[in-house]
């Protein structure tokens, strides 16, 4: 009995945890589109990433570098120089608000789901966790993406011989505020380790924390590579 007890509740967590993992990438994508249309950009969305019809922006910006590069080059006065600066800086100030809706939304989602833990955390460890919990738990995650990422980047990095260790929405925005490229992956990463570590010690019962974190790696892995892979291409090639 205790086997199969088990066994239901990795195959419900392993469930919850492909299912979060497609969520959150896909909401991940669409953090991005919101804040993108919310400045006036057409936006499409597909099953790993978005694009935003930049184009516009770009082709005034290049008409007037080529009717002036002698000057832009050597960083000459011309007639249109405070327009094309003027052009360029609002360019790079959408990119990066359209790079932080992404991070935005996935820390978003992950702090409410922590928040609600929070404020739940007596009743929790009075009368156990309640199915709503699990909603929360699973929220909550959300910040597995920060430390996940920045390991994942820095493993690769080792194995494929490449000195880029930081990737990634957070390693741009790092460089669009001339930091360290690791600063935000880094500052991020260790505060999503905090919180993943707080829900599974604090919050999820000792006697199912280890079921629930094989679960994890599993279903997290899985739901990655079944989104990815198979049905996202497909979905929203």
């Amino acid at each position: 009995m205790h086997y199969e007890v088990i066994n239901k509740s990795f195959l419900y967590y392993f469930i919850g945890f492909v299912f979060f993992t497609i969520l959150g990438t896909v909401t991940h994508e669409l953090g991005h589109i919101v804040v993108a249309r919310s400045l006036g950009y057409g936006t499409v969305l597909h099953f790993g990433s978005m694009n935003w019809n930049i184009n516009n922006g770009w082709e005034e910006i290049e008409d007037i570098a080529l009717d002036y590069q002698y000057e832009i080059q050597n960083d000459l006065p011309f007639e249109k120089k405070s327009e094309y600066e003027k052009k360029i800086r609002e360019l790079n100030s959408d990119n990066f608000k359209i790079t932080m809706g992404g991070i935005l939304q996935t820390i978003l989602f992950g702090s409410v789901g922590l928040l609600f833990l929070l404020l739940r955390l007596k009743l929790v460890r009075n009368n156990g966790l309640q199915k709503i919990d699990w909603l929360f738990i699973f929220l909550s995650l959300f910040w597995l993406r920060e430390p996940f990422n920045l390991f994942v980047n820095i493993v690769f990095s080792f194995l494929n011989n490449n000195d880029i260790y930081f990737k990634g929405d957070e390693a741009k925005i790092s460089e669009q505020l001339n930091l360290f490229p690791g600063t935000i992956s880094i500052l991020l990463g260790i505060c999503g380790l905090i919180i993943v570590g707080f829900v599974i010690f604090a919050i999820i019962p000792a006697k199912k924390r280890s079921t629930f974190i094989r679960a994890g790696l599993v279903g997290g892995i899985s739901g990655y590579f079944l989104w990815m892979k198979i049905i996202g291409p497909i979905v929203l090639p």
